[in-house]
């Protein structure tokens, strides 16, 4: 059964408050990246007096450096992206490749990631039983199982899930269960900040601390600093609460592993129910105070075994933040009792995953896989040729496919290439809404027979560069649900047609035309 909804309501008073000591971090991290970026170009300008040496030298590493991008395993835009600035900037450009852009700059951290998540890993095992079931009652989605269990991300059954079309839906159901807790909470967001879901939040934390349930609480640091200071935490930690902070912002100055965020969200109460969404833990997601329009966001509650699998992710994720990995995460296993045939795969990826990708391969094959509809609500839209082309290649095999995408964007560049991206969409007929009432945060992916929840945007930065976490799902029902919300969303959204695009401003156009070339580093 569902929880209660009377626990939140949009009338409640919210607020935004920025702390000082945030911004005082963010300008002495600038400063001293300019810094790097100041020492790079007068090295430039140094080396540039010497002529022809300096240019066949250049020329060589510059052969070297283009042979290893087109080798590199990733997306292309980021390539081009590399190519161009090495163009405009032969010297500098070089150098800035060198600190910032090679692949060997991240294998020690990798390494250590990788031993880190495969400890975890290690100890998650598929029932044969179930992945049996599975390929005899969706044989269609053996491979897709397969590829997410080679990856150390069972298929789980016996599930039961809630789908909720808003943040104050989704908090008011978080809420209810986090009050029954007995023995242990997990809870990841990559923003927290002060406020009026905080205050209804914090004093139930602070109360089951006190009853003695363990609470570990994994926040990212770029994602809330901001938004908290160096005290927020204290009340916290001062009851026993364990608290973290994803990869601090002042860490790798010299290289950008800054750039890899955790922006998972996810809740774990006793192993038995589970959350996650695009919700992050702040008032603008319930609509307690208004940012960029109605904030329309959505998530998923999971009663049953597939908690486990959640439970595993927020495990992973903390050894790598703590350093300090459980050595036998069972101790957090449940049994809920629940017996059906509901199936689902928690799974997560992250820029560790450079052999395998798990997350663009199961928006690709969920793509792929969709015959009659396909329906798509993401706040960016900022994709390479090959998820391009599988849109364009769904429509064209009869696929009516539809892109939900906001009117009011909280990243005007971005929104910038959003919009770049509808002309050859709109050219083969998929139908693509703008939801004017405000911003559309939710990351809903579905077709007539699979589903992908959780906080995967339709973007380069959340595909390869964030780690993420995401929800396979097969329940009808819960893709009836979403699908509803999606038609239902779509009629308050303005539909635009590709003589609009057309028409746009000339100055517009070749605005995102030049962003376009740095699509991959924005």
């Amino acid at each position: 059964m569902r929880p209660s909804m009377d626990i939140i309501h949009i009338g409640d008073e919210g607020f935004v408050k920025k702390y000082l000591s945030g911004f005082i971090r963010a300008w002495t991290v600038a400063a001293i990246l300019l810094l790097q970026f100041a020492f790079v170009f007068v090295l430039a300008f140094f080396l540039s007096r010497y002529g022809l040496y300096v240019y066949l030298a250049v020329e060589l590493v510059l052969i070297m450096i283009v042979c290893s991008l087109v080798n590199k395993r990733t997306d292309e835009s980021f390539k081009i992206g590399w190519l161009i600035i090495i163009s405009v900037l032969p010297i500098a450009g070089v150098f800035m490749y060198l600190i910032w852009g090679r692949a060997s700059a991240f294998r020690k951290i990798r390494k250590r990631h990788t031993r880190l998540f495969g400890a975890v890993k290690n100890q998650m095992k598929c029932e044969p039983e179930t992945f049996c079931k599975f390929e005899k009652d969706i044989p269609e989605y053996a491979g897709l199982a397969r590829l997410l269990t080679s990856e150390g991300y069972p298929v789980f059954k016996n599930n039961e899930i809630s789908y909720y079309p808003s943040g104050e839906e989704a908090f008011c159901a978080v809420l209810d269960d986090i009050k029954k807790a007995k023995e242990f909470i997990f809870m990841s967001f990559f923003i927290v900040a002060e406020g009026a879901l905080w205050e209804k939040i914090k004093p139930i934390l602070i109360g089951k601390a006190g009853d003695g349930v363990k609470i570990r609480f994994l926040y990212d640091d770029f994602g809330s600093m901001f938004r908290t200071d160096k005290h927020f935490w204290k009340e916290l930690t001062d009851v026993g609460i364990e608290v973290a902070a994803f990869n601090p912002v002042h860490k790798y100055l010299d290289k950008l592993y800054k750039n890899f965020r955790s922006h998972q969200k996810i809740i774990v109460i006793d192993g038995i129910v589970g959350y996650t969404g695009g919700f992050n833990l702040a008032d603008e997601y319930i609509n307690a105070l208004t940012r960029f329009g109605y904030w329309k966001d959505n998530g998923v509650r999971i009663e049953g075994d597939a908690v486990w699998g959640l439970s595993a992710l927020f495990l992973e994720m903390w050894g790598l933040t703590t350093g300090k990995p459980d050595d036998d995460i069972s101790a957090f296993k449940r049994t809920s009792g629940i017996v059906n045939d509901e199936y689902c795969i928690p799974f997560a990826d992250g820029p560790d995953n450079t052999e395998s990708t798990p997350v663009p391969s199961a928006v690709r094959q969920l793509i792929y896989s969709a015959r009659k509809y396909l329906y798509i609500t993401t706040p960016y839209l900022v994709v390479g040729d090959e998820i391009m082309n599988a849109l364009i290649d769904a429509k064209k095999r009869g696929v009516d496919v539809r892109i939900i995408t906001p009117a009011i964007p909280d990243k005007k560049l971005v929104f910038a290439l959003t919009r770049l991206s509808y002309g050859r969409l709109l050219q083969v007929g998929i139908r693509i809404y703008e939801y004017t009432p405000g911003f559309i945060h939710a990351k809903s992916y579905i077709s007539e027979s699979f589903g992908l929840l959780g906080t995967v945007n339709l973007d380069y930065r959340s595909l390869y560069l964030h780690y993420e976490c995401e929800i396979a799902i097969w329940s009808g029902l819960v893709i009836d649900h979403v699908k509803k919300d999606v038609l239902e969303t779509a009629e308050l959204s303005h539909e635009i047609t590709l003589d609009e695009w057309n028409t746009r401003p000339f100055g517009e156009k070749v605005r995102q035309k030049f962003l376009s070339l740095f699509a991959s580093l924005l």
